[in-house]
């Protein structure tokens, strides 16, 4: 096999385009239409690559990558496109170059890595490879209205920063209209892979002898509607990866916990004592009852004898009643605290006594203020 410095720019990009069909089997539709190995081939063993974190599928991972990333700096070396040209200075063999950053922002978010600060800086570098993919379409006129705003709208904000769903926020505030541009984006998307199956296989029916021409309109319209659906996919990528950084800078802020000490152990190999298998063993405070000042560091428990400690260890651990029931209703009837009367007696009228003139006379003096009271106050 030739090497990476003996391949031509179509040969090398076709190389990355094998290893991509390797790492993406069964998405026949994700491959820019150039001929591969991989792309007419089944012999080889899909288990091989059924898990991204298995060691042969991140080796075939870093090597798509390598070769993408000297196909991006060989065309870069030809000065392929420019900024001054539209798309239909593009040669149609030099179309599929375009989509180089998309390949290797996809590949890029398939590294693996068991900890979330090596995480970030991936989310990070994909991001940015597809916005690099958005931004040289768009410089192009390939993105439609709506999405050169969206663009925009994200490019003024940080590539470190989740602002994907406030972009989006800015188009939609009611969520009739957020569900209709999901319904319209997946229909798009759903007619353009349609599309490119259908241009796909007229591309292959027209037979290897016109691959290399320029002027094919066939596959000019093949390689144009990829790069579409490239985009509607990129967008959607670039939805994902601001809710993982969102996910990702709100655990970096929360605290770590401490981890689990194991109990101390003695040159015997047995426990201390002050461990305890109870799930509500009490805390055990070691500050000194007393400091040097005379101030009390912890509460504590003044007993008459030794004897009493003793009779108090086979205690149940709650409050035992110390008088019975009658006992303490009594105690508060003491107190006053418990009302009496009510019942049938309580419904017989005294008797006034008419014969007891005091009491006469305070009911007459009561009934006079209150008349006067009345009069004062009409209201």
């Amino acid at each position: 096999m030739a090497s990476s410095n003996d391949r031509t720019l179509k040969q090398e990009f076709r190389h990355a385009l094998s290893l991509y069909a390797k790492l993406f089997r069964g998405m026949a539709d994700t491959t820019v239409f150039i001929k591969t190995p991989s792309s007419t081939s089944t012999a080889q063993d899909p288990a091989a690559y059924d898990i991204s974190s298995s060691e042969g599928y991140q080796t075939t991972l870093k090597q798509a990558i390598s070769s993408l990333e000297i196909t991006k700096l060989k065309s870069e070396h030809l000065s392929l496109f420019s900024v001054n040209e539209s798309v239909e200075d593009i040669a149609t063999n030099d179309l599929p170059y375009l989509a180089i950053d998309y390949y290797l922002a996809t590949l890029t978010d398939k590294i693996y890595t068991a900890s979330l600060a090596g995480r970030k800086p991936l989310a990070l570098k994909s991001k940015g490879l597809y916005l690099s993919f958005v931004t040289v379409c768009d410089s192009y006129g390939l993105l439609d209205k709506p999405a050169a705003r969206l663009l925009h709208a994200i490019l003024d904000a940080p590539v470190d920063t989740p602002i994907f769903a406030a972009a989006d926020a800015r188009r939609f505030t009611d969520p009739g209209a957020q569900r209709m541009a999901k319904i319209a984006k997946f229909n798009r998307e759903k007619e353009i892979e349609k599309k490119v199956k259908d241009l796909r296989a007229r591309n292959l029916d027209r037979g290897s002898d016109q691959e290399d021409d320029a002027d094919d309109e066939v596959a000019r319209e093949l390689y144009l509607k990829q790069i579409a659906l490239f985009v509607e996919r990129a967008f959607d990528a670039l939805q994902g990866l601001d809710s993982e950084l969102e996910i990702l800078a709100f655990a970096a802020a929360r605290p770590v916990p401490p981890e689990r000490q194991e109990p101390p152990v003695d040159e015997s190999g047995t426990r201390n004592d002050d461990y305890s298998e109870r799930v509500d063993a009490p805390l055990r405070n070691t500050q000194p009852m007393l400091s040097a000042e005379g101030k009390v560091n912890r509460p504590f428990t003044i007993v008459s004898s030794r004897d009493q400690i003793k009779k108090n260890v086979f205690k149940p651990d709650y409050v035992l009643p110390t008088m019975t029931i009658d006992e303490y209703l009594e105690e508060e009837r003491r107190r006053g605290n418990i009302i009496e009367g009510g019942g049938p007696d309580s419904e017989k009228k005294v008797e006034k006594d008419e014969d007891n003139e005091e009491e006469n006379d305070q009911e007459t003096y009561r009934l006079r203020q209150w008349d006067e009271f009345a009069e004062a106050n009409p209201r």
